[in-house]
């Protein structure tokens, strides 16, 4: 009796779709969840780039005086379609890089670090007029799926966030 239904299930075929799908389902599920963050981080660069070139664009055309840090930091934020936490999650380094003896910008532009009260000297340093500026944005993200594909590569803080970068150059008009 028990050889009968040894022989009955080993020639049994029912079961096969099963199989197949418990072993390729997770898999489906990876890249699915992998093309979600990837196109989510892409998401979030575009309109990052897109929010800190139209407040570039007012800082560059301004005929009145350069935005502090904070004003600077609402320019962006407010034409951010991401903007929950942005004023917390983002900040900007702005220089001028003198033509003459040009120097490098050395490393990734700085972003927040959530476990500390205070934001430390940021390097924002507005120019003068026919100054070549140049700006590096940095915001805080958390990943959609931290554990899967992409997300579980993207985290660089201490917190889980990664950091999307944005680096842009323009020259302030002369004002008169």
């Amino acid at each position: 009796m028990i050889r009968f239904v040894k022989d009955r299930f080993r020639r049994s075929e029912a079961g096969g779709v099963t199989i197949e799908f418990v072993i390729l389902l997770p898999l489906v599920f990876y890249f699915f969840f992998l093309a979600l963050e990837t196109g989510l981080w892409s998401a979030r660069e575009i309109m990052l780039r897109r929010a800190t070139n139209l407040a570039v664009r007012d800082v560059r055309l301004a005929t009145g005086s350069t935005p502090s840090y904070d004003a600077m930091k609402a320019l962006i934020c407010e034409r951010s379609v991401f903007d929950a936490g942005c004023i917390e999650n983002i900040r900007i380094e702005m220089r001028a890089m003198p033509i003459a003896d040009w120097a490098d910008l050395s490393g990734a532009a700085p972003c927040v670090d959530r476990d500390e009260d205070f934001d430390p000297a940021n390097g924002f340093l507005p120019g003068q007029q026919n100054n070549l500026m140049m700006m590096r944005v940095c915001r805080l993200f958390d990943p959609l799926l931290p554990g899967t594909g992409l997300g579980r590569k993207l985290p660089e803080g201490s917190d889980g966030t990664y950091g999307v970068r944005v680096t842009t150059a323009f020259v302030t008009e002369p004002r008169g």
